[in-house]
């Protein structure tokens, strides 16, 4: 009977994590941003079926939630000041594993695409954020979310997780899970 059950419930696990595989899509692509939001309001028109996107947090095509975070040297940044750019977020902690695999990844992608600004947000600010990006030779801007409301406005749900906003402040890509240097510029396509 035990066996039974054993058998049973690894045949369960096995059919769960098939439907998530195939539920949970890895990365969406956003195309022809310029044509579908040539103008502020087109995001709001946009239906599901333009945009297959589930995936947490804001919806592709939609504005990007606004954020001022300080950096490991005290300096500012907000989402807001970086208009006119494309910007690649990633969210990361230093007790994470696959973030901190992926970190040195984006440090190369970021010193060889001159064409999109790269920050990264730390989830944990308390838990060796700045000695990890000192060790790691992170050039990027590290913020510090020290009170989580930008981990909770985009949703995040797992680290890491990288967005990628485009100059006018739309969501137009979104991956959960770590890139490589690779993965990081088949993104920004």
């Amino acid at each position: 009977m035990k066996m039974l059950m054993g058998t049973l419930l690894i045949f369960l696990f096995m059919v769960v994590i098939y439907t998530e595989n195939k539920s949970l899509p890895v990365m969406y692509e956003f195309k022809n941003t310029e044509e579908v939001l040539s103008n502020d309001n087109a995001a709001t028109s946009l239906t599901q079926e333009e945009v297959p996107d589930r995936l947490p947090g804001p919806k592709l095509g939609t504005m990007a939630p606004d954020f001022t975070l300080q950096t490991l040297t005290g300096e500012t940044i907000s989402l807001a000041d970086l208009k006119g750019e494309k910007v690649l977020i990633n969210f990361w902690a230093a007790w994470c594993t696959p973030c901190t695999q992926e970190l040195p990844a984006l440090e190369e992608f970021n010193k060889t695409n001159q064409d999109i600004k790269v920050i990264s947000i730390n989830i944990d600010p308390e838990d060796h954020a700045e000695e990890f990006a000192r060790d790691a030779g992170i050039s990027f801007p590290v913020l510090l979310d020290e009170d989580d409301k930008v981990n909770e406005d985009y949703q995040v749900i797992s680290i890491p997780t990288t967005m990628l906003i485009d100059e006018k402040g739309y969501v137009i890509n979104k991956h959960i899970g770590a890139l490589d240097e690779e993965g990081f510029h088949v993104f920004v396509q």
